[in-house]
């Protein structure tokens, strides 16, 4: 339920503003990724653990850093995006979805409350432009070039195999093969459907 409001949430804002960094945001963010632990997402939490002045870079509190986390592990994404090989545009989406979760892996808690903050009431729109940034991002990763209709096919798809991929692996992401078997169901799920769709309307497979 929780991951279907999600994708529908993310699939009204599939070409969201983008995030406005800098060296001192994102290396705030990371110390927050570090030094946060099991504790909740505040304002008083990041001065803690990023410097008594690291609110002043966020003024929109801590909905703002729950956002810039997500775009921040968005671009070291991208940054990695050479390293996915594969000829297959699906093996390379998939690296691009295991590369941020395994990168997240030993701060899996933090990503837990950084996604329960966009959750709370108000901040709607926050946790769909988040989502569609990422589903953006994973497509630009794995090379995808599309346009149109298919543009907004792809990502309204995509949304649903990596909401429910993410919340799969922050309640049992402790066995990554676990996780990958998870995802490796939710593409192949997609791939039938996308064949019997295209054999139903004459297209080529």
């Amino acid at each position: 339920m929780i991951g279907s409001l999600i994708t529908a949430s993310a699939t009204s804002c599939l070409q969201p503003p983008a995030v406005d960094h800098s060296p001192a945001r994102d290396a705030a963010l990371r110390r927050m990724m570090e030094g946060v632990g099991q504790r909740e997402w505040s304002m008083a939490t990041l001065k803690q653990v990023a410097g008594e002045d690291a609110d002043l870079l966020f003024p929109g509190g801590i909905a703002e850093v729950a956002e810039a986390y997500f775009d921040l592990a968005d671009r070291d994404m991208l940054a990695a995006a050479h390293g996915f090989h594969s000829r297959k545009l699906s093996r390379r989406v998939r690296a691009a979805i295991m590369f941020r979760l395994t990168q997240a892996a030993g701060h899996r808690p933090a990503v837990r409350h950084a996604l329960s903050v966009l959750m709370m009431p108000g901040h709607a729109r926050l946790l769909a432009r988040s989502i569609a940034r990422s589903v953006n991002a994973i497509w630009t990763a794995a090379g995808d070039d599309s346009q149109g209709v298919t543009y907004m096919t792809k990502r309204a798809s995509l949304a649903g195999i990596y909401v429910s991929t993410l919340l799969f692996w922050l309640a049992r992401g402790g066995n990554m093969a676990t996780v990958e078997e998870f995802l490796d169901r939710r593409l192949a799920d997609i791939a039938r459907i996308t064949r019997l769709k295209n054999r139903l309307l004459g297209r080529p497979f």
